[in-house]
């Protein structure tokens, strides 16, 4: 995997807060933590089996700038299409989606353009704490409701957790007949189930840590048995 900090930038024609509303909204539905380090101030999302996905945002007049990344903070890996981790990248930039949509909606007539991923040192951000909002204020663009952006997620972790379901089925036959379809598949199940644990479809998560697990146990037990013979 590249190191890096994967840079987005969206030209914006409302008011700052309102950007910034949208963003902590998708952080809040996202699990993201704020930390700080050396003095800098990120959010984090971490999870023992998805892993570490970074953030940082900045907001200049006209610009929103964001910094999304794998890794850890003194660390990063780039969210690139290198087949290196392409698992959690991929499901991070999918993650992202929803929020790079309601930024491109707030620059009219035109859309906002994600910069090409790379290595980003924007300036001071323009308010890293939450917005809170003026009810007496003029109309505005609507923003990205928490509500909206955990939906989106959901939907996205539901889909994994029923592929990892159908992995676990063939994984568990193919066990079965004493055929192992190598660690990477295996690996891919657990983080499909991972994403569904807090699902609607938590059921099938569930089950797929069970077939896996079970299909892992099935060939060990086959491969000691060939050792003993």
């Amino acid at each position: 995997m590249k190191k890096g900090k994967s840079t987005y930038q969206f030209h914006i024609n409302v008011d700052p807060n309102l950007a910034q509303q949208a963003i902590m909204n998708w952080l809040g539905a996202n699990g993201f933590d704020l930390k700080e380090k050396d003095g800098n101030h990120y959010y984090q999302y971490y999870d023992p089996v998805i892993g570490r996905r970074l953030f940082e945002y900045y907001i200049q007049p006209g610009m929103v700038t964001i910094n999304a990344y794998i890794g850890k903070y003194k660390k990063p890996y780039l969210l690139d299409d290198s087949f290196a981790g392409s698992v959690p990248k991929s499901a991070y930039k999918q993650t992202l989606a929803p929020l790079f949509q309601t930024l491109a909606s707030y620059n009219a007539p035109g859309n906002g353009a994600p910069a090409h991923p790379g290595t980003g040192n924007p300036a001071v951000p323009y308010n890293v704490q939450p917005y809170a909002s003026d009810a007496s204020a003029g109309a505005q663009p609507p923003v990205g409701n928490y509500e909206d952006f955990a939906n989106a997620t959901n939907k996205s972790h539901e889909k994994l957790a029923v592929a990892g379901f159908v992995l676990s089925i063939f994984g568990l036959l193919l066990s079965l007949l004493g055929i192992t379809y190598g660690i990477i598949i295996y690996m891919l199940e657990f983080y499909f189930a991972a994403c569904g644990i807090k699902t609607r479809k938590k059921g099938l998560a569930i089950a797929t840590f069970v077939l896996a697990g079970l299909s892992i146990v099935i060939l060990a037990g086959l491969i000691f048995l060939q050792a003993l013979v």
